[in-house]
């Protein structure tokens, strides 16, 4: 019959768990991804059989369904504009200091400017790279490029490719790539033992680089 849904069971979408047959279950229906975590997901047309939602899922469904009402989820790109403008300013003071004084407390105070602004360039950016901040994505997509590549010297692509894989796999320790920072430090004393990425599809050797980094040395005691 044209139409019908099609059924699979829980053990049966868990066989479907290897890198170019990779099947995941999103709210009941089923979908595929040909390239692992690169997130390009197409539907199969499978309705998972017993997929029941859970009392914490029912409650979380409940709250958003509230803030959603409440309008906590609309897009208000006045007030990013704002934290724009705030950063425009300290860079201005940052550069102003800077190059017309030889203080040492003045230039140590444009120093505070500056993480003060990239750090909130930096949260600029992490929203505008969800695109739930400003009203059409064009003007979004620009906010992006200024908060990420100009500000903070990141990529946006490079940064939303690895950004929605951790969703995907949040705290993950294998396949989270905001987690695998390796040589800088280590967030687990699991990458003491050279962890395998399934992200990079790589060993994250944990040498001598790693090994004696101040970073990873400082980290490595406090897991310990």
């Amino acid at each position: 019959m044209v139409g019908e849904k099609k059924y699979i069971t829980a053990e049966e979408l868990k066989k479907h768990n290897m890198p170019g047959d990779l099947w995941i279950s999103i709210q009941g229906w089923s979908t595929t991804s040909l390239i692992g975590l690169r997130i390009i997901l197409f539907s199969t047309g499978f309705y998972l059989k017993d997929f029941q939602v859970s009392d914490v899922s029912k409650d979380y469904r409940r709250l958003a369904s509230e803030f959603s009402k409440l309008g906590l989820f609309d897009k208000k790109g006045h007030g990013v504009m704002y934290s724009l403008i705030s950063v425009a300013i300290m860079l201005s003071l940052v550069f102003y200091g800077v190059l017309k004084s030889e203080s040492v407390l003045v230039h140590m105070g444009c120093a505070v400017l500056l993480g003060l602004l990239w750090m909130q360039s930096a949260y600029v950016g992490h929203d505008s790279g969800h695109y739930q901040i400003m009203p059409t994505r064009g003007i979004t997509k620009f906010t992006q490029l200024i908060a990420g590549n100009c500000l903070t010297g990141i990529s946006i692509a490079w940064w939303k490719w690895t950004h929605n894989a951790h969703h995907i796999s949040c705290n993950s320790l294998d396949y989270d790539p905001d987690l695998q920072h390796i040589p800088v430090f280590a967030v687990s004393s699991r990458f003491f033992t050279s962890l395998t990425s399934c992200f990079y599809g790589r060993k994250l050797t944990f040498d001598r680089l790693a090994r004696f980094s101040s970073v990873i040395s400082m980290s490595h005691f406090i897991l310990l």
